[in-house]
């Protein structure tokens, strides 16, 4: 029974070291990925931004290519966290959006998201996969957020929205569309989130706001 106990303490032990070491190459990756791009990346050098050996590395990912999928997807999931957080205050439709777009704002201003688009554009003319990846985790999952947000309004009749989907898409334009590309090609362009928001909301709440006739 004693035995039985020390070998499953072993085994525990082992996957935690093991876990802890393909977290470590992720955090490596991510570095070099996003400093160096995809193609200019190098195994070696993820193995010595983690710690780790290249044996150790390829026994967690098998090739370049599957620890950039790997990254991407992680990176995708951290950034779409802040977006699919709960609003403060759905009763409101103005206040909603606003605060739903300004988290969208936001997101187009952090540095590491803009550094994790370019590389991703960089990666698709040699790793169609990556763009798959980025549209699924990325904006696909945005706009079913936002989607089911203004399901949630136009039941409360705050809205007025038939088809949810076309109007999300029509939302994060509106919201980011002048903010992304200066950032892509890092035109320094002063962005007041709160001003941008209000003018965004009110675009959309001009087609989409519930009339006192209906």
């Amino acid at each position: 029974m004693l035995r039985c106990a020390i070998v499953i303490t072993f085994w525990k032990q082992v996957i935690t070291m093991r876990e802890s070491k393909g977290a470590d190459v992720l955090r490596g990756a991510r570095e070099v990925f996003l400093k160096c791009g995809f193609e200019g990346a190098s195994v070696d050098a993820i193995a010595e931004q983690a710690k780790v050996s290249k044996a150790t590395l390829y026994a967690h990912f098998s090739s370049k290519d599957r620890l950039f999928l790997s990254v991407l997807r992680a990176e995708c999931d951290r950034l779409s966290e802040e977006i699919c957080r709960p609003l403060s205050n759905l009763g409101n439709a103005q206040d909603a959006l606003e605060e739903l777009s300004r988290r969208m704002i936001g997101l187009v201003m952090d540095e590491g998201y803009i550094r994790l688009l370019r590389v991703c554009i960089g990666a698709v003319p040699v790793l169609p996969e990556a763009g798959e990846i980025y549209m699924d985790a990325g904006p696909t999952r945005a706009i079913t957020h936002v989607a089911q947000i203004l399901k949630d309004l136009h039941e409360t009749k705050s809205l007025n929205v038939e088809n949810v989907q076309n109007a999300a898409s029509q939302f994060i334009h509106l919201s980011i569309s002048d903010v992304i590309m200066p950032r892509l090609l890092a035109v320094d362009q002063p962005v007041d989130a709160s001003e941008h928001s209000k003018r965004a909301v009110d675009a959309f709440l001009a087609v989409y706001g519930r009339r006192n006739d209906l």
